[in-house]
């Protein structure tokens, strides 16, 4: 498993490329996310997408 800089593990990449449907879904609020900012860029799959906490307090993700 390498490491992902400030993040800890990254899970190995399964064959098909998707995790495991029976895995226990976890949930993070997004103050843990964000740290403090009003984005966060989030790599996946090669491409970058933005999640964006706007002034009515409402996240928007866009690649």
């Amino acid at each position: 498993m390498e490491l992902q800089q400030g993040y800890g593990p990254v899970p190995e990449a399964e064959e098909s490329g998707r995790s495991d449907s029976t895995a226990p879904r976890r949930t993070v609020p997004s103050e843990q996310l964000l740290k403090g900012a009003r984005e966060l860029v989030i790599l996946h799959d090669g491409c970058e997408y933005v999640l964006r906490l706007t002034r009515q307090n409402k996240l928007i993700l866009t690649k």
